[in-house]
């Protein structure tokens, strides 16, 4: 397996993250935003020293930050922001992309989007304070919605 098999079974089942070990796919989502990579990170054997390989429609910093600390070594991504990329290169974890942006946007394009901004003066190597900063955007976008 690697991020281009990945890749190929998100697209055409119309998925938004897909994960596999060396052998088969492990996870599957259609979900949107962090949630799936959150949704691993709870299923995710801590510990387990095999490579993992992922596609996902949009890594940006906090997903590639989840997807270092859970040992994914290649990401295939449709989108990816820049600090995405750059943290991704100092992790070693192989990345192909369809498009390199400046920053991932809010939903509506109008500002830089609610995890890339809530990790701002956050070290990308405190994944206690990076999860936590994390859940906690997302229970104010949840709390936004109802």
């Amino acid at each position: 397996m690697n991020s281009r098999i990945c890749r190929e079974v998100m697209h055409s089942e119309n998925l938004t993250c897909v994960i596999a070990d060396e052998s088969r796919i492990i996870f599957k989502s259609d979900k949107k935003g962090i949630v799936p990579m959150l949704e691993f990170l709870e299923i995710w054997e801590k510990g387990e020293v095999k490579p993992l390989y992922q596609s996902d429609r949009i890594i940006g910093k906090a997903a590639v930050i989840i997807s270092n600390h859970c040992g994914i070594k290649e990401i295939y991504a449709d989108v990816i922001s820049q600090s995405a990329y750059n943290i991704a290169e100092r992790k070693n974890i192989k990345v192909y992309y369809d498009q390199l942006v400046e920053m991932i946007l809010n939903p509506v394009k109008t500002k830089e989007g609610p995890f890339e901004a809530a990790l701002h003066g956050i070290d990308e190597d405190d994944f206690t304070a990076v999860l936590a900063t994390v859940r906690e955007t997302l229970k104010k976008i949840q709390a936004m919605k109802k």
